[in-house]
Order: C-alpha cells, then structure tokens, then sequence
C-alpha cells in the first residue's frame, strides 16, 4: 500500500462503495456541480497529453479520452482502483495507463504531460506539499495544474459534510491542521469506514502551491446554480456553505 498510511487504508476498504457511487452516477455533487465546474475549467483537450492524478475508477480518465485527449496517464494509491479502471470495459488502454503509484512519487518522466488535473484528491498527510513538486516536476513548461477538492475554509475536524460545525470553527483549529474522519452517505448508501483527510488554512494550502513553483491563475467555488436550487429544493438542505474549491495553475516562467 502506497501514500499516507491512514488515508490509503480508509480509501482501499471505502473503494467498492466509491466504484459503485460513480459507476451508478449516485454523487448528486458530482453529477451536478463538481464535474461540470471541472471540466469547463479543462476546456480543449484534443491532442493534450494528461494526467490523472488519484483517479479511482478512471472515470475521469475515460471522459478525457472522449474529449480527444492524446494519452491520459492515471495514478492513485488504491489498487483496488486500478484494477477496476484497467478492467472497465470502456477503457481504451491504447491511449490511457493506470499506475498503482504515489502522487507524491509520480511514475512518469519530467516535462511529460501538458495537463495535470487532481480531482476531489484528499489532502496528503505526511510532506502534504511534495505532490506539488512531482506535479510540476512532470509538468511542461506551458502545462497546467487543475485542482478540485474540498474547500478548505470550512471543514472543522470530524465536520460531516452537511453539518453547521464549521461556523464554530475556532482560529486555532482554522489556522492549525484539522484532521476530518467522516463516513459518506451517497444516495442512501453509507461508506463502510470513515475517510480521513487533513485540511490546512488557505494561507497554508496557497503556500504549498506556490512554493512548488506555481502562480493560480483562476479560482472558482463550485456550487450550484439559482435555477437548480430553485428546481430541486434537496439543494438548500445539502449545500448549506461552500464545499468546494477549484484552482487553475501555472508553471512560474
């Protein structure tokens, strides 16, 4: 097993229930607003070479391929994962590979792909800022670095994702390292152990961005719509603050 222990071992034991998830398109939030968001961020693909960094199921990885990417590299650290993107019977493994690996310790060349993209990747525990290097160590010169994952201005520790807790969130807690261990209930499924992740200021995360050799040059708050909140009412009961962060990077010249 690969990557920070904790968060490995809560992925490896959750992955059937996640496969499941995406595979039956059960993640009202993923369907709905972080997908869309992630992939009008990305734009144009053709030709680009991409990676895929913690990318499950290869979900993503197949999406990208459809928008006539050139070859789709994804890794992650759950080989449970793995095998279930390579086995997939839409993969196209002429055009994409699957590496059971650390985003941490990429198994890819330096200057090997135009794009990389970690979506709803969970924060690293031990050296958290390293995955920043290795995305720019594989980075070409004119690439890019697209990052989705949860805001992290609002998660208290142990916060569950439609709770209030996050209002009482102290400055110590917000400023020091919250430690977030809560279970997933999708569609009325439940996810069999509690994922673990840890959350870091703002000002903290920014920094290890930027200390890797990246300016930001867009940062939007997916969430969703007027019109969807006004069509389905579960909105304004499941998406009470803002959940999401989404940051479009660049190398430094």
């Amino acid at each position: 097993m690969l990557g920070d222990e904790r968060v490995s071992s809560a992925y490896a034991r959750n992955a059937q229930f996640w496969i499941d998830i995406v595979r039956g398109e059960l993640d009202e939030y993923q369907i709905r607003v972080t997908d869309p968001a992630l992939l009008d961020i990305v734009g144009d693909c053709t030709g680009l070479e991409i990676l895929d960094a913690g990318c499950g199921e290869g979900y993503l990885a197949r999406e990208l391929v459809k928008r006539n990417a050139a070859f789709v590299h994804g890794v992650d650290s759950c080989a449970e994962f793995i095998e279930a993107a390579q086995t997939h019977p839409d993969a196209r493994l002429d055009v994409t590979a699957f590496h059971y690996g650390d985003v941490a310790a990429l198994p890819l060349a330096d200057n090997s792909v135009d794009l990389v993209i970690a979506n709803r990747l969970p924060n690293g525990i031990a050296q958290p800022g390293k995955r920043f290097h290795e995305f720019a160590r594989v980075l070409r010169p004119t690439g890019r670095l697209i990052l989705l994952g949860m805001h992290p201005c609002f998660y208290a520790a142990r916060a569950e994702r439609d709770g209030d807790d996050a209002a009482a969130l102290s400055m110590d807690a917000y400023f020091g390292v919250r430690t977030v261990e809560q279970k997933f209930d999708v569609a009325g499924r439940v996810s069999p152990v509690a994922s673990v992740q840890q959350f870091y200021s703002l000002e903290a995360y920014i920094r290890m961005i930027t200390e890797a050799g990246f300016v930001i040059t867009d940062l939007r708050e997916p969430h969703p719509t007027a019109q969807q909140r006004t069509e389905d009412p579960w909105w304004n009961e499941n998406f009470r603050r803002p959940l999401f962060m989404l940051l479009d990077c660049a190398p430094r010249a």
